[in-house]
């Protein structure tokens, strides 16, 4: 019984040397995979997966010359070597669709994480696309070519390849990939995801194989489905909520409704942050004081990115009170009293960023075409990493920038209210590591934004010099240490004043109507603004009873440190101001 299994195995080894095995087995999925990876290189966006692609067909081109040598030379001098194509006939079964399940975990897993920005249709939607896509290498490809190479080889091999496509936007989180990842780190995946799969398949184990594929696509669903996140409720109504400014305000109306233009810098820092990057950026803080600005260099945020912030800023709150975009799509508390005021809303934007999955809730807004979220979702996948930026570009920044100059440029009969967030400077690319020119490129993008703030400000105050202006930012640059989150990387010993101020520090400075402003505005934190400005408009100091609590709510972002009230608590500067300038 033992020399009949061990002659098996032999048998079987033996078969490593036929022609036509290596053939079916080798060469042609060799030269398919060469095919595929020409084809997605040539298709794909800019980006880690073109990136792979790119490599992968000359590696496999390469394979597919020595391993058609290697079965030149056993066919002209082997013993017995006939060139049969097709003799390894191997079928397909409706079971093989259960292979598609592998590729399609990761895509699962980005449509739970995602649920904010996709409605129950777009997930369905993107899920047909990649079902379909991996039906056509899994199944299609190996049918029509099932002549010439193994059908069940292809399959794999097919199953493999998308895999390792649909995988690379969580390997580049993991591995802090931007734009170009590490092929060895892919090629032990692939090859491993590969040969494991086709080994099991070789060996008749096929049954467990569906079933290992089965049970890794359901429990990293249910994982992913039990894992929170955050809420994705719908609308609600914000009069009856619990919110402290709505109830402060209650009924009444302003004394004062003058225009309202609030002129958000994506990612600009005050000056005693950015002369800790080596940029001194006092010639434009100059500029704004001259244009009558008064500066309040010692806000911070309670968040540490747009949305989170904005939102927040918007229902002068911590809450969101449903969709985390909903404020910043247009139907926060802020402007929704404005409204109750008699303002029209505007909201200005060089993307669509802020209206996914939600649309715009304001009475105008730009752009005015909204793309479907399962588009962009489709292209992140494909471009093998999440980019925050990947809807950027779409509109040209001039087209931007001119439309929001006419809007201010026209004169309203009723009050108005325009929420401006243009995308410059913006941040870091966010990856998880900094680029060796981090701070150079953040420079270059500031001089443009400098440019920018300068022409707008120019243009309102020659336009409406009696309105309400805010210039602020959102959040700082992530320019300090890897350039992202530092919860992963860093322990909280590590974290200094300058990690922090680099996340949550914002800037601001406001041009008051009129000098009766000074026992309203009380601002620590951004998301005081509002309750500040409705002070003002109502002449009534307890809407500052409204201010949320000054505490950053997302401590893990700088490892665990906080600020409360302007101190730092924990890290390097434990007890420290947050700003000392």
């Amino acid at each position: 019984m033992k020399n009949s299994k061990t002659s098996a195995i032999k048998k079987y080894f033996y078969r490593f040397f036929d022609v036509s095995f290596i053939l079916s087995h080798a060469l042609i999925p060799l030269v398919i995979l060469t095919l595929y990876s020409v084809l997605l290189d040539h298709f794909l966006p800019k980006g880690v997966n073109k990136a792979f692609s790119g490599e992968m067909w000359k590696l496999a081109l390469s394979f597919a010359v020595i391993v058609n040598l290697l079965a030149f030379l056993l066919w002209k001098f082997g013993k017995g070597n006939r060139l049969l194509m097709g003799k390894d006939k191997e079928y397909l079964v409706a079971w093989d669709f259960v292979l598609l399940l592998l590729p399609l975990t990761p895509v699962v897993q980005y449509l739970i994480h995602n649920q904010d920005i996709l409605s129950p249709l777009a997930v369905f939607h993107v899920a047909g696309i990649f079902v379909i896509i991996f039906t056509f290498f899994i199944i299609l490809v190996p049918k029509f070519l099932g002549f010439w190479g193994s059908e069940r080889t292809l399959a794999i091999l097919g199953m493999a390849f998308t895999f390792i496509l649909t995988d690379m936007a969580a390997l580049s989180r993991q591995f802090a990939w931007h734009e170009l990842g590490s092929l060895k780190i892919q090629l032990i995946l692939f090859g491993s995801v590969f040969f494991v799969c086709w080994i099991l398949d070789r060996l008749n184990y096929r049954k467990f194989l569906y079933l290992w594929i089965a049970v890794y696509f359901l429990s990293n669903c249910l994982v992913q489905m039990f894992t929170p996140t955050e809420s994705k409720a719908g609308r609600s109504d914000i009069s009856n909520s619990s919110n402290k400014l709505v109830e402060l305000v209650g009924n009444r109306k302003p004394s004062l409704t003058p225009n309202i233009y609030l002129l958000i810098y994506d990612a600009y820092a005050q000056n005693e942050t950015m002369l800790s990057y080596g940029i001194d950026n006092s010639l434009q803080e100059e500029f704004l004081k001259e244009k009558g600005f008064k500066f309040y260099p010692n806000t911070y945020s309670i968040a540490a990115d747009s949305i989170r912030t904005m939102s927040r800023v918007l229902n002068a709150s911590a809450e969101y009170y449903g969709n985390i975009r909903r404020a910043a799509s247009g139907d926060g508390v802020v402007q929704n009293l404005l409204k109750g005021f008699g303002y029209k809303t505007f909201g200005l934007f060089p993307c669509d960023f802020f209206f996914r999955g939600c649309g715009s809730y304001y009475d105008f807004y730009f752009p005015t075409t909204i793309m479907p979220s399962s588009h962009l979702f489709t292209k992140a996948i494909f471009t093998g990493e999440f980019l925050f930026d990947l809807d950027f570009g779409r509109f040209p920044h001039e087209q931007f920038v001119e439309h929001k100059l006419n809007v201010f440029k026209k004169p309203s009969i009723t009050p108005r209210f325009i929420d401006m967030h243009t995308d410059l400077p913006c941040h870091s690319q966010n990856s998880g590591i900094c680029l060796p020119n981090e701070t150079e490129l953040y420079k270059k993008r500031l001089d443009q934004a400098n440019l920018e703030m300068r022409e707008d400000i120019e243009t309102l105050i020659k336009n409406d010099p009696g309105a309400i202006m805010i210039v602020a930012s959102d959040h700082s640059p992530y320019l300090t240490k890897n350039c992202t989150k530092t919860n992963r990387a860093y322990s909280i010993s590590e974290i200094s004043r300058l990690d922090i101020q680099d996340r949550f520090g914002t800037f601001l400075a406001i041009r008051w109507p009129s000098i009766d402003f000074e026992e309203y505005d009380e601002i620590i934190v951004l998301q005081d603004l509002f309750p500040s400005i409705f002070s003002y408009l109502f002449k009534d100091k307890r809407i500052l009873e409204a201010k949320v609590d000054p505490v950053i709510l997302e401590s893990h972002i700088v490892s665990g440190a906080t600020v409360k009230n302007g101190i730092i608590c924990g890290g390097i500067h434990d007890g420290k101001p947050l700003f000392v300038k």
